[in-house]
């Protein structure tokens, strides 16, 4: 074992002895490392398990691990997250649960352990290593901070698609068109476009299309002079006189009328236009920014948008995706509106339990980023602990990922393998291409549940899990 006291020693010119060596490479990397005896007691401590549990190595050093390391790891583990060596503890990886700090605070993890042997093979003890999710988002929030778009969260290659394409078009005047289902962020996306852009310094004016009338909006848009209509007494400066030198962002202008449709024609064609009741011409430099969740390809077929204001705002289009198509984004977005709901004095929840995270992933979320906002904070609020859980999501959520019963797949004459019960891995008997066949639809039945397909199989997991190696099946690359 590494004497605790070797992971401390600053005497600079002690020799670097074999136990010195492998102290100074523990202290180096950032990942707690832990190493305990047989009888659970803590035999060594690293620098980054102090930052973690918040207790100094001389504190932690001879105390028994389940005094020190108030870890969860489910309700099937033991009281120590290794289980007790002498009745068969196992090592594993990358084991997700909750470490609760000297502090009191709860930090979401990530743990693996395995044994330490002797030279003749007995146990003596294990290592245990552990990484704080907090500790790699705040890796990452440095490495967004160095990155431009600090209010778009965000890692899939589509997601990155998007941000080279901001990065190419920044420092263009060129009209954009953002589309995207409602909830996607467009909005977020138009601001990046603008604070990367020279104009940055100059005004960010949006207007919300859909939330005038057609008059209300023309004089929004161009201004009017007094007494062009009822209730005009004073002049009034237009939305596109306010975006001078800067960038005007028409949020659903698919909901616009045909009429002002030509109006805004002319205004991107020429940078001209006329206040309301006025005949005098005004031209204006701003740049256009426009963005609509509804199809104006169909609503030019259907007569209800102009093909030539289409073509002068699609000069750039920017497809944002749904969130269902980026769900590897989700516990980066989960994070960071959790941290601004800090911000807003919702700080009940600390961490999100595993099991409440895989819920959040699988929902297809019809109301993308803005939908996900708004279920953590109702769980913010009535969550019953500091780690938001499974039963603290909303119904919508918990019915999506509840287990269904699975449903017998239908096999065509032929395909069906002869004994499919039974626990022994040759039970599944016929050609290759049926049994296949047979383990991707029950897979498919059973929402790719491995567990449960393999119950409806009538074979154990490990078992099915070589069928699918030696198979090549794989849920991407058999969806």
């Amino acid at each position: 074992m590494i004497r605790d006291d070797a992971l401390h020693d600053d005497a600079p010119n002690a020799p670097l002895t074999g136990e010195r060596k492998l102290a100074a490479i523990l202290n180096s990397v950032w990942e707690a490392v832990i190493t305990v005896e047989r009888d659970h007691r803590i035999s060594s401590f690293n620098r980054a398990a102090e930052q973690l549990v918040g207790i100094p190595a001389s504190r932690a050093a001879g105390k028994d691990c389940r005094e020190i390391l108030k870890a969860s790891f489910g309700p099937a583990q033991h009281d120590c997250p290794m289980g007790d060596l002498t009745e068969g503890g196992k090592p594993r990886t990358d084991v997700e649960g909750t470490l609760v700090r000297a502090d009191g605070r709860i930090v979401p993890i990530s743990a693996s352990w395995a044994f330490l042997e002797d030279p003749s093979g007995d146990r003596i003890g294990f290592v245990l290593s552990i990484r704080s999710f907090w500790e790699i988002e705040r890796i990452a929030e440095e490495r967004r901070s160095k990155f431009p778009y600090g209010g778009i969260i965000g890692k899939t290659p589509r997601i990155r698609q998007i941000f080279e394409l901001i990065d190419t078009i920044k420092d263009t005047d060129s009209t954009v068109l953002i589309t995207g289902e409602s909830g996607t962020g467009k909005g977020l996306f138009a601001r990046a476009i603008h604070d990367l852009s020279p104009r940055r310094d100059r005004p960010f004016v949006k207007v919300t299309c859909a939330a005038l009338s057609e008059t209300l909006l023309e004089s929004e848009l161009f201004g009017h002079v007094k007494g062009a209509f009822t209730g005009a007494i004073t002049d009034k400066v237009g939305r596109f006189e306010a975006a001078e030198g800067g960038t005007i962002f028409l949020d659903e202008i698919g909901d616009i009328s045909p009429a002002l449709q030509v109006k805004l024609l002319r205004m991107i064609q020429e940078r001209e236009f006329e206040r309301v009741g006025s005949s005098r011409t005004q031209t204006v430099d701003a740049r256009v920014i426009a963005a609509t969740n509804r199809d104006l390809k169909t609503a030019m077929k259907a007569g209800q948008f102009r093909e030539d204001l289409f073509y002068r705002l699609h000069v750039i289009p920017v497809v944002i995706p749904p969130l269902r198509e980026r769900r590897e984004d989700i516990p980066l977005l989960v994070d960071h509106i959790l941290k601004r709901l800090k911000k807003r004095g919702l700080d009940r929840i600390r961490a999100v339990s595993p099991e409440a995270m895989r819920c959040l992933i699988e929902y297809p979320w019809p109301g993308n980023v803005r939908e996900l906002e708004n279920i953590l904070e109702r769980g913010a609020v009535c969550a019953r602990g500091a780690v938001l859980s499974a039963v603290d999501l909303s119904e919508e959520v918990l019915e999506h990922s509840r287990p269904r019963k699975a449903e017998a797949p239908v096999i065509p004459p032929g395909e069906i393998p002869t004994d499919a019960g039974g626990a022994a891995e040759g039970d599944l008997r016929g050609k290759e291409g049926g049994e296949k066949e047979w383990i991707l639809r029950t897979l498919e039945a059973n929402r790719w549940v491995r567990g449960q397909a393999a119950a409806a199989l009538g074979i154990d997991r490990s078992t099915l899990w070589r069928k699918m190696k030696r198979l090549g099946i794989d849920r991407e690359r058999n969806n």
